[in-house]
Parts: C-alpha cells; structure tokens; sequence
C-alpha cells in the first residue's frame, strides 16, 4: 500500500536506478536516472509487446550494470488500461513498479524548460523526477481470486448498464403502444405482465379476449400471485387504449427483441452473482464483511474487489484514501475553508460505499443510530450527506478491525465504544 513520504524517500538510494515511462497504446518511452537527477544513456522506445519488454528488459539491466546500480523502480502514469499489461509484467519479473498523478506530470513539466510542450520524452523524464522526489504510490494490482472479483464487479456494471437501457427502451415502447398498463399494473417487470405482452402485444390484441382466456393462458404458479381482477383492469384499460395503431408489424419486433434483451441481462446477471458467491466461499474477507447487517454477498464482493488484499493495509486510513474519502481543507489566513472528501481514490468503491450507507440506516439499528446522531447534535451538527459520508468512513474502519484482528463483527460492543456527549443521551432519553 501506500507509505508516508519519508518512507519512500528512504527507498531511493545512491544505489537506486530510476527508471520512468510514458505509456501510449501501441508503444512507450522510458528514460533513466539516478536519485539526483543525472540521466543515463539514451531513451529507449520499444514496443507494447512481448518483443518490446524483453528490449526494455535488456535496456534497464544494460544500464543497471554500467552504472553500479543495485535497485530498480521502475514509474509510469496509469494511463487508461494501457499501462496494466506492462505493469503486471514488470512485477512479474521482480521490478518495484509504482504510478504518479498525470495530474502532477502535466503541472509540473514546464519547470525543466519553461515550455508547455508535451512530447513522450519529456513526459518520460518528468514521471522519473517525481518518483525520485517520492512522488509516487504502490498501485494496487490484484491476484488470484481478487482479481477474478474486480473483473466479475466490472462485467456485472456493464451488463447492469445495458439492462437500464433496455428498460428505458421498453418504457418508451409502452408510452408509445399501451401507455394504460399502468392502471392494471403497477410495474410493466411483472412476470405476469411480460408474458401477457410477449403473446398478445398490443392493447387491440388483449380487448378482443375475455379476462378468464387471459388468467388461463398463464401458469398455476403465476396465476396465484396475480388474481383475476387484476387482468379484468387489464382489459378495460386495453379497450381504452389511446397507443399508436400503425406500423404495427415492426413494433412486434421490437418489443420482443427488447424482453428477450431485458430477461437475458437477468440470467447473465443472476450467473455472475452465482459465480461470485462460489469465488467468495474462499475468501475469509467477505465472510467477515457480511457480518455486518445491511451487507449481502455481492456488496461484500464488490468491496472486496475494490480494495484487494485487505489484509495488506496496515491502517484503516489507507482504505479510506483508497476510496477518496480523505478530508481535505482549504484555509488561508484567518479565512477557514470548508472541509471535503478528497476524492482522489476508487470512484467505484466510494459509490458503493455510499449506496451500502443509504441501506443501513433504514436497516441497520446501530448505524440509523450513528446517522442520527451526527444529524442532530449539537455541536458540529452534519447534513444528511456529510453523516453518510462519516459513515462510510466508520465502516471501513470497522471491516479493517474485523478482519486484521480476526474477530467476529460485534454490534454491541461497537455501540459501547462510541462515546456520545452527556447532552446528546440525555435528549435522546
């Protein structure tokens, strides 16, 4: 994980060879020097291939030979998806591998030559200068099951995209073709619903037939949870339909093309939850994490492959900057400025974190008890965003302790721990 500055300051020796690389999609730069600055030989621009790490390979121990040097750490800038592939090589073959912000690398590569050009050289150069400034940080590249997680997390939000869509799509259909659904159905995902619509389609279709034809046709099962009255508004509200009547023949196509898109994402979804609960039923980290009421086996899963390893952090601090969850400050003067998340972190974990908040204080007794607390004291009084937040920090710690401790998650205990003022009990009493 990340360590303090004077931590990675003592990382680079006389010994150290530095090594820094722009990243493009089809090849990278790097260039070389040591913790004072002087470059070594020439750069090098080599290939996003097999072919082109084995010349950088033979270019960094060509140079780490001449120099004398006993250490490699290698920089670059976490460009997209571009740089994962030679990162992960690189670790493979025993390099110290670290990233810097583009931000810095764009701020500060006018202090050399008091230009604004940008070229791969130069970017090479700069990502050098601030890892030997200790400007850098350990990037977080997941193993074995955690990586099988993050990837499993990262299909499951495409294909939930794809399934808004598709539901978008489905409402537009309905507005345009049957737009009275609703005064049978609350909502058009009934199972019920769906079948109707995927064998009649259009309202013209559903009045031609009595509610008995229509409660027949569909399974025991689902007739139970349905009920006749419901199908007899159906059609009513069919008979006084205002939707669209031409172009009938490819509306049929459409909307069957939609419900077969919209219960396929379902499947592929239900499949990659299937598929995480098996990958989870060896991690003792999200066993521990679903503990905690309010917290299902996919959260605990996507948390988990947000953070990797939680074993690896050595404070809860780090975890909360892995989120962007750090509070930041901007004073000057006597001028105090408001304090913020950072933001600088996982954007991913920081909005599930958020959504998992929202959960728990509807479900969770000892959160809903913490919410409002922060809420309503007195002093340093939050709004409803600022104690989710505060939350979402409280509940990293919590996992951290539970899981670097290896201890079982005690609701009670938490709450006796949480010292609240005189005050604030004796108003709640």
């Amino acid at each position: 994980m990340n360590y303090k500055q004077n931590q990675r300051l003592n990382q680079l020796t006389d010994e150290t060879l530095i090594i820094g690389i722009d990243i493009a999609k089809e090849f990278h730069v790097a260039r070389a020097q040591d913790v004072r600055g002087i470059e070594f030989g020439k750069s090098i621009k080599f290939n996003n291939s097999l072919s082109g790490y084995l010349e950088l390979d033979s270019w960094i121990k060509e140079i780490k030979l001449a120099e004398k040097k006993t250490t490699v750490i290698i920089g670059m800038e976490p460009t997209g998806h571009y740089w994962l592939n030679i990162a992960r090589y690189l670790k493979d073959n025993a390099y110290t591998v670290v990233t810097v912000n583009p931000m810095h690398v764009k701020k500060i590569k006018e202090l050399d030559d008091n230009l604004q050009t940008k070229t791969d050289k130069k970017d090479a150069k700069i990502i050098a200068q601030l890892v030997k400034d200790a400007r850098y940080s350990t990037p977080n590249l997941l193993e074995g099951e955690y990586e099988e997680l993050r990837n499993a997390k990262n299909l499951r939000q495409v294909v939930i995209k794809d399934l808004n869509r598709t539901k978008n799509q489905i409402h537009n259909w309905l507005d345009r073709y049957f737009p009275e659904y609703k005064e049978a159905y609350a909502s058009w995902k009934s199972k019920s619903f769906i079948k109707i619509i995927k064998k009649y389609i259009f309202p013209s279709e559903i009045e031609k037939l009595s509610p008995n034809e229509i409660y027949e046709m569909l399974p025991p099962k689902m007739r139970r949870g349905v009920g006749l009255a419901k199908i007899e508004r159906l059609v009513i509200a069919s008979k006084n339909s205002i939707g669209i009547k031409e172009g009938l023949s490819f509306a049929k196509i459409e909307i069957n093309y939609l419900l077969d898109k919209y219960e396929g994402f379902l499947q592929q979804i239900e499949e990659i939850d299937n598929y995480v609960t098996d990958i989870c039923s060896n991690l003792d980290e999200t066993a521990k994490i679903t503990q905690i009421k309010g917290i299902g086996i996919v959260t605990a899963s996507g948390i988990v492959a947000e953070l990797g390893d939680i074993g690896r952090y050595k404070t809860p601090k780090q975890m909360i900057k892995m989120a962007g969850l750090s509070l930041t400050e901007n004073s000057s003067g006597k001028v105090k400025g408001t304090t913020s998340i950072s933001r600088r972190g996982r954007k991913d974990l920081r909005r599930l974190l958020y959504q998992v908040i929202l959960g728990m204080i509807r479900t969770n007794t000892a959160f809903k008890k913490m919410y409002i607390y922060y809420t309503t004291r007195r002093k340093n009084q939050l709004t409803g965003k600022q104690a989710i937040i505060a939350l979402c920090r409280k509940l990293l710690r919590i996992i951290h302790t539970i899981i670097l401790k290896d201890i079982d998650y005690d609701e009670s205990k938490m709450m006796s721990e949480i010292k609240y003022p005189e005050e604030f009990l004796n108003s709640a009493a």
